[in-house]
């Protein structure tokens, strides 16, 4: 096979956060502090997922805003939380408006209606006590929370990847995708909120590839799967052919190829930046992990072989 690269070669490496609130639901700053204080860190685009509750904000000078929210419904008994994108210019919803799913069949309705014009994601699996078995009659989802870094800071429940590797063993072609998940309810202290200790903003984020510096090619790039989940470490590139796998990035000290079965290969050192491996009985995809000296993990999207 020739080279397949994880994501295009061309293109602009672009960083969001697409998981945070307000106190439009159970946020502690205004929208405008949250959008704010990413714009000034420096991300490329974000959505603010107030739960329930739809609205777009003026544009930003530097930062790309996506609409979206965050939806709670139901599958089985099981109460579960959708991130809910907007693809299009145009939105089905009014700006204000809320939601009040009751049950499974009123959830399942909501994503059949929707899922032409809107992204859907599943939010932190293992906070909402999820098991494959709840939500395996659905494969709307493009994406589900890898890392949910305000219930795993707070709680040490934010990693979602054995529920994400499971879902790809049974053939979903799930994206990994790394959030906040912010509340910043600690601005009961003076100052700044953001240098607080128990900050749970800036922790995980996703790096999109995408062809131009635009919402839309940021959707396109999602719907494609050209990104990957970090806490911190960068992958520079991530390439399979002639059956060896290879990952250039950012210093680390692990790093891990694997695939569907535990086929892992992988490589520990200090100061890592470079990993060719051949593959080992990887029959439907293969991934990396890498993670530096910190315990910050980046998780790159599978590259399928089967498409190769």
């Amino acid at each position: 096979m020739g080279m397949v690269r994880f994501v295009p070669d061309e293109g602009l490496w672009l960083k969001g956060n697409l998981h945070a609130h307000s106190t439009l639901s159970d946020g502690n700053l205004t929208p405008d502090r949250v959008i704010a204080a990413y714009e000034e860190r420096g991300y490329d685009f974000f959505a603010l997922t107030d739960h329930d509750y739809y609205a777009r904000y003026a544009p930003r000078e530097k930062m790309i805003l996506i609409p979206g929210f965050e939806l709670a419904g139901y599958m089985g008994s099981k109460r579960v939380h959708l991130n809910v994108f907007e693809k299009g210019p145009v939105s089905r919803f009014a700006q204000g408006q809320r939601f009040s799913i009751q049950d499974e069949e009123e959830t399942r309705a909501f994503i059949e209606e929707y899922q032409d014009e809107y992204l859907f994601m599943l939010n932190h699996p293992d906070w909402s006590l999820l098991e494959y078995r709840d939500i395996e009659a659905y494969d709307q989802f493009f994406a589900l929370e890898v890392m949910n870094w305000g219930t795993e800071y707070y709680d040490g429940i934010g990693e979602g990847s054995y529920f994400w590797e499971t879902g790809l063993r049974y053939g979903r072609r799930w994206g990994a995708i790394a959030t906040d998940d912010n509340h910043n309810g600690y601005t009961d202290e003076p100052g700044w909120p953001f240098g607080n200790t128990g900050n749970d903003s800036f922790g995980a984020w996703i790096m999109v590839k995408a062809k131009v510096r635009t919402r839309q090619a940021i959707i396109a790039a999602l719907e494609a799967g050209h990104y990957y989940a970090s806490m911190g470490p960068e992958i520079h590139s991530f390439t399979v052919e002639d059956g060896w796998a290879e990952v250039h990035c950012s210093p680390v000290s692990r790093i891990i190829f694997s695939g569907e079965n535990r086929n892992l290969r992988r490589r520990l050192g200090e100061n890592l930046t470079h990993f060719r491996a051949p593959l080992r009985g990887n029959k439907e995809h293969v991934k990396v992990r890498i993670i530096d000296e910190k315990g910050k993990t980046a998780y790159s999207n599978p590259i399928y072989l089967k498409d190769v």
